[in-house]
Order: C-alpha cells, then sequence, then structure tokens
C-alpha cells in the first residue's frame, strides 16, 4: 500500500507540474533577476531542422521550460538555501553572501579587456581631448573590501590600476578612489555606491581636479528598499537597504536632459517612476543613457566637465556639478565616441573617464567598436 501511494504521489506531482506547465500563461519578465524571461518559441522548417545554423526547436524549448516552469521563484530560492546552508557551498552562481553583503566573485584580470578599454580610451583621446584637462578614477568592486574579511578571492587590483594608469599617463591624470572609499558606500544587494555616502568621494574627485567643495546637502528617504540585481540571483531572502537621495544647495536647481533622440528630452535629476519599475538605480538620472546633459546655472564657473561613464555616475554626476556650467555624460556603450563628438565640445573642457572595476575588465563586447 505505501508503494502505491508513493508511485500515486509521485505521479501526480509530476503530471500534475505537466499541466501547470502547459496551462499557465507565459511570464514576459523576471523581476528578481531583472531580465526578460524565454517565450514560447515559432515551429518552422528551420528551427525543426536547426537549417542555417540556426537553434532548433528542442533548443529553444529547454530554455522556456526552464523560465516558465511553476513556482521557479520558489525552487531557485530552495536551491540558494540548500546549497549555502544545507551542503555548505562557499558561493551560489558565481554569488556569495558575506557580512550580510552578496558580492560576485571575480578574480581574474581579463587582459583583453583591460586593452580594449585603453583603446577606446587612446580613441577618444587623440580625436577630441588635445584641448583637455583630463583624468582617469577606477571605482573598485566590493569585493576589493569584503575580500580580507571573507576569505574570497578578488583579482589585484593595486596591479589592475597600474595598467591603465601606465596606459593612460602620457594624457590622464589618475584620481585614487580606493582610500576614500569603504564597504559602507555600496549598497547590499547591489554592484552600485550608495548616493547619500558619496560626499567625501565627490570632494575628492573634485578637489583633484583642482576645484573646491565646500557643499552641504540633505539626505532623503525614496520609502523604497532596494532589491538589487544581485538580489534575485541570489534568489533568497536578505536585508535590504532604503533608497536615498540628495537634496539642497544648487542641486535642486540642476536640469537634466537626455539627447538619446537627438533632441533634448527633460528627465529631471531623479524619476519618480523608476522605483516601481525592474531596476530601482535608474532612479537616477533615468538610468543608463548614451548622451545626458546636466545644466547648474548656479555654477561657480563656467567651466563645462564631461563624464565617459558607466552606470555609476548616474548618482556621482549630481554631487559634480557645483563647480561646472554643464556637465556632459557619455556612455559608450550605447553610444560611439564618433557620434558622441558631435554633440559636445571638448575644448578646454575637464574630462573624466570614471568607470568601475567591473565594466573595465569585462569591456569586450560592452564598448561600441
Amino acid at each position: 500500500m505505501k508503494k502505491i501511494v508513493n508511485v500515486i504521489v509521485a505521479t501526480a506531482i509530476v503530471f500534475g507540474f505537466a499541466v501547470w506547465f502547459l496551462l499557465k500563461p507565459p511570464t514576459e519578465m523576471s523581476v528578481a533577476e531583472k531580465r526578460p524571461l524565454e517565450q514560447l518559441p515559432k515551429i518552422s522548417k528551420e528551427t525543426l531542422l536547426g537549417l542555417k545554423g540556426t537553434p532548433t526547436f528542442m533548443d529553444k524549448f529547454e530554455k522556456y521550460a526552464a523560465d516558465q516552469f511553476p513556482m521557479r521563484e520558489s525552487f531557485r530560492a530552495l536551491n540558494s538555501i540548500s546549497s549555502l546552508y544545507l551542503l555548505g557551498k562557499k558561493e551560489n552562481n558565481n554569488l556569495y553572501l558575506s557580512d550580510g553583503y552578496i558580492a560576485k566573485l571575480e578574480y581574474e584580470i581579463h587582459q583583453e579587456s583591460v586593452d580594449w578599454s585603453l583603446n577606446r580610451f587612446q580613441l577618444i583621446k587623440d580625436q577630441f581631448l588635445a584641448n583637455s584637462n583630463v583624468y582617469l578614477a577606477i571605482i573598485p568592486d566590493k569585493n576589493y573590501y569584503l575580500q580580507k574579511e571573507s576569505g574570497y578571492p578578488y583579482f589585484d587590483f593595486e596591479k589592475f590600476t597600474k595598467l591603465f594608469r601606465d596606459g593612460t599617463a602620457e594624457y590622464a591624470q589618475y584620481i585614487d578612489l580606493s582610500k576614500v572609499l569603504t564597504l559602507d558606500n555600496y549598497y547590499l544587494t547591489d554592484t552600485h555606491w550608495r548616493q547619500e555616502s558619496l560626499q567625501e568621494t565627490a570632494a575628492h574627485i573634485i578637489k583633484s581636479m583642482g576645484g573646491t567643495y565646500d557643499y552641504s546637502f540633505d539626505i532623503k528617504e525614496s520609502g523604497k528598499l532596494f532589491k538589487g540585481v544581485y538580489y534575485g540571483q541570489l534568489g533568497i531572502p536578505v536585508r535590504c537597504d532604503p533608497i536615498r537621495y540628495t537634496t539642497g544647495s544648487y542641486i535642486d536647481g540642476l536640469k537634466v536632459s537626455c539627447l538619446d533622440t537627438g533632441k533634448p528630452v527633460d528627465i529631471g535629476v531623479y524619476n519618480q517612476e523608476k522605483l516601481d519599475g525592474k531596476d530601482m538605480y535608474e532612479y537616477f538620472l533615468s538610468g543608463s543613457k548614451a548622451l545626458i546633459t546636466i545644466e547648474n546655472p548656479a555654477a561657480k564657473s563656467e567651466k563645462n566637465l564631461i563624464i565617459f561613464r558607466d552606470s555609476f555616475s548616474s548618482s556621482m554626476a549630481p554631487l559634480l556639478a557645483g563647480e561646472y556650467k554643464t556637465v556632459t555624460l557619455i556612455d559608450i556603450r550605447y553610444i560611439h565616441p564618433m557620434i558622441a563628438g558631435r554633440f559636445v565640445s571638448f575644448d578646454g573642457a575637464d574630462v573624466l573617464f570614471l568607470y568601475s572595476a567591473q565594466v573595465l575588465n569585462n569591456s569586450v563586447g560592452q564598448f561600441i567598436n
């Protein structure tokens, strides 16, 4: 009787989930993982036979089944909990949890990406920066601050930055951020830094570029907890930070425009709608855009700042804008430098290459050729 019951229960589970899978409407987006989910593939001669190098129907269906399986998020959480706490694994999906922080393992310097980044920087310098004051700052990953306490490996950051200092020594002054940042500057569940903690870092950057920094800001709460990209990827509930933002002084008067369509569109310093979107970090300057300008009517000077950037600059740029009439942000992951040059005047400007180590170490395929 026990054997019969076991067979009945097992059969009910297998066929029950199969029927549930077939009847369940497909989900378009994984909110936890912040990515689109695979949809049901179309049947054609090419996909059935795998002609012309196209993936077969079953290849796509296998991904579809994995993405659309019932209770997928619950099973992902169960897998992470059992891996980390029952089986004693140190990481899951290359992510680990240490002192309340989720971080991603990265322990190799990718020389190809270093060379690719330096090649892009050299192209920009040769084309546009003959009469500019050029600076380079690299943002350490939070692994850099976790490694000593956690024991998890991280690549040699000093060696990594030396490659960039040597590669840009002829035209750029290096600004070391590693000593003015700490682990507390980073979100618990995301790769990014927390804007409300960056005033000292912003002051260090401005002073390194020959400016002064005597601003006083107010810190406000958005009312939302930030479940970062690592939160969904790890798949287990952990403590999250609130989204806080900076106001006061000149920041409230900044005019922010996006030029991605060729015409300026007002987007504001903070975008309230993004707090209900798939990535709350897009609250700052509406996220990653190809070309953004920030105008400061209360600027101390007529100087202009141009930042070649990744997503970290979305929260930093407003804190740097006090010294400048305009701040222009260029993201060469979305726009070719030659195209950006049609819209931006570099003559006499301060130019800052501000990039996270993670982006620079994985730039091949990200920076447009």
